[in-house]
């Protein structure tokens, strides 16, 4: 429709600016080229590593995120369609679980293990996802519960992560920045592809489909969490 079009048409144009953007710095570049230091291939390794596994759990985040209110409101309790007082309640059941075990989930993160967090927010987000499945009130609110503490994981383990294995390595800390910029500046590039996935699942599934595929990427992210992430933690002081 309009929108792919624009969409593509908005995607070639950023490219091509970028391009010609890389060309000119290449040009200006030439003289001190042979001064620069190229990166190490171990920070290429670890970014490889933190990248392919924070777009997928990314991913996996946006894909939940537009259908919250639309499977709530499909929900049939007692006889009678969810009302907007029951579906308030679940959003701000998710939200008062972030804010309440957030501090807490992120210590623990430092403690027992980055890793270890992250792969505890692929488990607690996936069954979060799959509550959204049951005609239940109660797994309904304790599947918010579970994701409120996932995002909490989300947003605190993974980059604790890259964190901790870039301070290990000669130079690591130089080039955080440049990850974080990589990190983000692709994830509005998954929140897109995102948004055309949902809205597929969503038609072909009903508004369960995008949770269900969220499911998919967070064992993918999981599966590559655990073969390619080293454990670390928070030195004791």
């Amino acid at each position: 429709g309009l929108f792919n079009a624009a969409l593509a048409a908005l995607a070639l144009t950023t490219v091509g600016i970028k391009t010609a953007a890389k060309l000119g710095d290449a040009k200006e570049g030439d003289e001190s080229a042979d001064k620069m230091e190229e990166k190490p291939k171990e920070i290429k390794t670890l970014q490889m590593k933190f990248l392919s596994v924070f777009w997928l759990l990314r991913l996996s985040d946006w894909l939940q995120g537009p259908y919250f209110y639309e499977v709530y409101a499909s929900k049939i309790f007692n006889g009678a369609p969810a009302t907007l007082s029951m579906i308030s309640q679940l959003f701000l059941t998710g939200f008062a679980s972030t804010a309440l075990f957030g501090p807490l989930v992120g210590r623990l993160s430092d403690q027992y293990g980055r890793k270890l967090g992250t792969l505890a927010f692929c488990l607690l987000y996936s069954l979060g996802a799959a509550s959204t499945k049951s005609p239940l009130l109660w797994v309904l609110l304790l599947g918010r519960v579970m994701s409120g503490i996932g995002t909490s994981l989300l947003f605190s383990a993974p980059e604790a992560w890259l964190v901790g294995e870039a301070l290990q390595k000669k130079k690591g800390g130089d080039y955080l920045g440049e990850t974080f910029g990589l990190a983000y500046a692709g994830d509005s590039i998954v929140a897109i592809i995102a948004g055309q996935l949902a809205g597929a699942m969503a038609g072909a599934r009903g508004p369960t489909g995008p949770f269900e595929l969220s499911t998919g990427f967070l064992l993918a992210g999981g599966l590559l969490t655990s073969l390619l992430w080293k454990e670390n933690k928070a030195e004791s002081s």
